[in-house]
C-alpha cells in the first residue's frame, strides 16, 4: 500500500511539473531563424520592448543575468515564455498570429470613445515571412496577390463581406490561408 502511494504520489509530482513547464523565451535575429525556430538568447523571459510613451528603437533582454540591449531594426522579432511571437517592422512590433501560406499578425490599438480608450485588434498580412506588412485589406490582398487570379476569385466568393481577418475553427486555421491552399490546389 505504501509503495502504491509513493508510486502516485511521484506520478503527480512528474505531472505537475510537465504541466508548469514554460516555454523559452528568446529572440529571431533573421526571418531564416524564425522559420527554423533558431532563438538567440533562448531561455529568456525577460523581454522588454522599449516603447512605452514613445517608439525606441530598441529592446531588452536579460539572459543569464546579464542585460544584452538589441536594436529592432536589426531583429526579426522574438518569442516570449507565453510562447506568443512578434515581428519588428518598422520598429514597430507585431503579434504572429498565423505563419502560414499567408502570414496574419495583430496590433492593438487604442480608440478613444467618450469616456476613456476602448482597445481592439488591428489585422495586417504579409506574402512572406520578411515581406512588407499591410492591412489586411480585401484591396491590398487583391494587390498582393495580382498575379494568381484563382485565389482572387475565392476572395470574391469566400470574403464578400469583408470579414477576412476571420478564423476557421474547423480547420484551425485562419479562413484567408485556408482560402489560399485550396486556390494552389485547384
Amino acid at each position: 500500500m505504501k509503495t502504491r502511494i509513493q508510486i502516485i504520489m511521484i506520478g503527480l509530482l512528474v505531472l505537475s511539473q510537465a504541466t508548469m513547464a514554460k516555454s523559452q523565451g528568446g529572440i529571431y535575429k533573421t526571418s531564416g531563424d524564425f522559420t527554423s525556430n533558431k532563438l538567440t538568447d533562448e531561455g529568456s523571459c525577460k523581454i522588454r520592448v522599449h516603447d512605452f510613451f514613445y517608439r525606441m528603437p530598441t529592446i531588452a533582454v536579460i539572459s543569464g543575468g546579464e542585460k544584452h540591449t538589441y536594436k529592432k531594426n536589426e531583429l526579426y522579432g522574438f518569442r516570449n515564455c507565453n510562447d506568443e511571437m512578434f515581428r519588428f517592422y518598422k520598429n514597430t512590433e507585431y503579434r504572429i498570429e498565423e505563419a502560414g501560406n499567408i502570414f496574419i499578425y495583430t496590433k492593438e490599438r487604442n480608440i478613444a470613445q467618450s469616456k476613456g480608450y476602448k482597445v481592439v485588434k488591428a489585422y495586417y498580412f504579409s506574402t512572406s515571412a520578411d515581406g512588407d506588412i499591410m492591412p489586411l485589406t480585401i484591396e491590398n490582398l487583391k494587390g498582393a496577390y495580382r498575379t494568381n487570379e484563382k485565389f482572387l476569385e475565392l476572395i470574391d466568393q469566400f470574403f464578400n463581406q469583408g470579414d477576412v481577418n476571420e478564423y476557421d475553427h474547423v480547420h484551425k486555421t485562419f479562413k484567408l490561408n485556408y482560402v489560399y491552399r485550396k486556390s494552389m490546389n485547384l
